[in-house]
């Protein structure tokens, strides 16, 4: 198996997870969820030769798990940094920029806003990133960002007829 096809064969599994992930109506057991869902992005990007995507997930994914332990705003803060400054040293084209303004948009969600705000980030933050996986042909992570762009509209119509 090639390293394309293994690293659309974790996006695909990253997609499934999503799908379940992003239709939570519980912040807690999404952000769980988004564990799963990173480990399988980062090796999605890793095998498809993607820095900036590879990175930007591994960060994403122990600053969701910091995020269920903790909650300190300063916490995102230093996630945030750490994304624009890794960035700032690995961005060699435009694309580049797409999953570490995906990144904070997220960071930014899971550290500063729950509910409806939380789903409304993450959905700005899916638009760059699928920005990104467009330009790497990615039919997982494609998926993955329109499941997520779906599921959070979804889920904040649902969460908005709850009260």
């Amino acid at each position: 198996m090639s390293f394309t096809s293994l690293g659309q064969l974790f996006g695909v599994l990253a997609f499934l997870v999503a799908i379940y992930s992003f239709t939570q109506k519980s912040d807690i057991k999404l952000k769980i969820s988004l564990i799963v869902m990173f480990s399988f992005q980062t090796a999605h990007f890793f095998f498809l030769g993607s820095v900036t995507g590879t990175i930007a997930n591994f960060l994403n994914f122990f600053r969701t798990i910091i995020s269920v332990k903790t909650n300190h705003k300063f916490i995102g803060i230093v996630f945030i940094a750490i994304n624009i400054v890794w960035g700032a040293f690995n961005v060699n084209r435009l694309i580049d920029v797409c999953p570490i303004f995906g990144a904070c948009f997220g960071t930014y969600a899971i550290f500063y806003a729950s509910g409806i705000r939380m789903r409304q980030l993450f959905i700005c933050g899916a638009v760059f990133w699928l920005a990104n996986n467009i330009y790497l042909d990615s039919v997982g992570g494609i998926l993955l960002e329109v499941s997520v762009i779906v599921a959070n509209t979804i889920t904040i119509y649902r969460l908005r007829s709850d009260h």
